[in-house]
């Protein structure tokens, strides 16, 4: 199957899309060169049919193993996941209305459904137009399930989207509607599984309206879940006149023809069976498709910013597969820059070891001086003896002070990088004043530092103060840090990592001081 209009396209993701009969789970994979699907394979997986739950955690983890081993697909390619969809609205919300009132609204909307009476919905939407929303709710434990498998494979999770979605961006992708797309002419689509029945009026793209109902499970007599499905499909329709209807039938139990011959319409129809003897993902030899839509509209997820596309990954979460797949570049990144940092440290410490040396020399010559005068007890002589005794002080601080930024330089860990230093020197009767600022990837680092920094700055009582997790653009996880004079975190109000935080304060993104990892 060659693609429309993809051959220019970026690197992509590999989609994971869940069977809507819930039962198989399927890996697709295209190649870039040649335009084609170049893999799409699929293992068996069981699902909780009634309650369309993740049955066993375990096996679902293998089965996404099994498929990325047995296509040789490394675990550092980024994924897309596609789930069933089965809850779909539209609702009409002041377009004033700002993001987390809009989140709180459409979550309040979704749990009046029994559904939701017992399962908190994760909420997605797209705008219709200035205050026509389409939303889908999905259980957010069941979210969270998923996002947990890859996170512990280790693998990158690009985004969680719904099949409805992936469906209309695969009808696209493979010219089943270009007329459409490109005249911006009316169609029509119509998905139908063993527990769901979803239809779409589009213009081109864009999505004028659509109706989404669940179907009986336990109903043996598929002629009347044919039948309830048509009555659905025309009150929906309401006699429109469509150039096309795209029939897209995940079912095992309800025949196409059965329900296609029932409608009457005057349109051009295209039908795609996604089963068993159609597909050749799921083994069929002579399967006149290599996947499902769903599979296909996934791994173009990105691809096709005009188009709907709704992620359904926790907002704000931790997505720990996301960073292990940049740590490698990071690592690299850092390795390098600490390369550098560390031969700067040996030039330093060279030029600071000369300067200690004449200090040294300075230091012992006002020793001697001070010894040969503090031998006399001629008092015109005193004011002398403590002007110089207030040089060796100066000279000793100034010492102490070089010999801080020596050890610094040779104390600096690999995966830690400084962005400010500032040592001044006050009074003689006072600890040098010291404020180091910096990042880490790890916080236990910059605490092995304190020892041996606060063995040359002995009055200083160094601690790590403002430690706060951060994130990169490019998904990175790191942790942002400062080491100051403990008198000095405190006036700032920042507790040492792993303590409590004076009262009143908090670092400036609300997190809470960390420890070590």
């Amino acid at each position: 199957m060659v693609l429309l209009g993809v051959m220019s396209l970026k690197k992509l993701p590999v989609a994971i899309n869940v069977f809507p009969s819930l039962d198989y789970v399927e890996l697709v994979q295209f190649d870039e060169k040649s335009g084609e699907i170049e893999k799409a394979s699929a293992l068996p997986c069981s699902f909780d049919t009634a309650a369309r739950q993740m049955s066993d955690r375990d096996q679902m983890m293998q089965a996404i193993r099994d498929l990325f081993s047995m296509n040789r697909i490394p675990y550092t390619t980024p994924v897309v996941l596609v789930l069933p969809s089965f809850f779909t609205r539209e609702i009409e919300l002041p377009s004033e209305f700002s993001k987390d009132e809009l989140r709180f609204a459409l979550v309040s909307e979704a749990e009046r459904f029994y559904i939701f009476k017992k399962s908190e919905p994760q909420i997605g939407w797209i705008n219709l137009d200035d205050s026509h929303l389409l939303y889908s709710a999905f259980p957010k434990s069941e979210i969270e399930k998923y996002m947990k498998v890859f996170q512990e494979l280790r693998i990158p999770l690009v985004g969680i989207e719904l099949s409805y979605f992936s469906i209309l961006r695969g009808l696209v992708v493979t010219g089943a509607v270009s007329q459409e797309v490109e005249n911006d002419q009316p169609w029509c689509l119509l998905v139908i599984s063993d527990y769901s029945f979803f239809a779409s009026i589009q213009q081109g793209t864009k999505i004028l309206k659509t109706a989404d109902a669940p179907l009986s499970i336990n109903d043996e007599d598929d002629m009347a879940t044919i039948q309830e499905i048509i009555q659905d499909f025309e009150a929906f329709t309401d006699n429109q006149i469509f150039d096309r209807l795209v029939f897209v039938n995940n079912a095992n139990r309800l025949k196409s023809e059965d329900l296609l011959c029932r409608i009457v319409m005057p349109a051009t129809v295209t039908q795609i069976d996604q089963n068993a003897l159609t597909l050749r993902s799921r083994g069929a030899l002579d399967g006149p498709f290599p996947c499902t839509l769903e599979g296909l509209g996934g791994i173009f997820y990105k691809q096709y910013p005009n188009m709907p596309a709704i992620n359904f990954q926790m907002e704000g979460g931790h997505d720990l597969a996301g960073v292990l797949r940049y740590r490698q570049e990071a690592m690299v990144w850092l390795i390098g820059s600490n390369a550098l940092f560390f031969v700067l440290s040996l030039v330093i410490w060279g030029v600071m070891t000369l300067l200690l040396w004449q200090k040294d020399m300075e230091r012992a010559s006002v020793s001697d001086q001070l010894a040969k005068l503090g031998a006399g007890v001629d008092t015109a002589k005193m004011d002398d003896v403590q002007r110089r005794k207030f040089i060796k002080s100066v000279i000793d601080r100034n010492v102490q002070a070089n010999n801080f930024l020596v050890r610094l330089g040779t104390t600096i860990q690999q995966n830690v990088w400084l962005e400010k230093i500032q040592l001044a020197v006050p009074p003689t009767d006072k600890p040098l004043a010291i404020a180091l600022e910096g990042k880490a990837i790890e916080l236990d680092t910059v605490n092995a530092m304190l020892t041996p920094l606060n063995q040359i700055a002995t009055d200083a009582n160094l601690q790590v103060s403002n430690a706060a997790p951060a994130t990169s653009e490019d998904g990175q996880s790191y942790f942002t840090w400062s080491i100051q004079n403990k008198d000095a975190a405190q006036a700032n109000g920042s507790g040492a990592p792993g303590q409590p935080p004076s009262a009143g304060s908090m670092p400036a993104n609300g997190a809470p001081p960390m420890g070590g990892q």
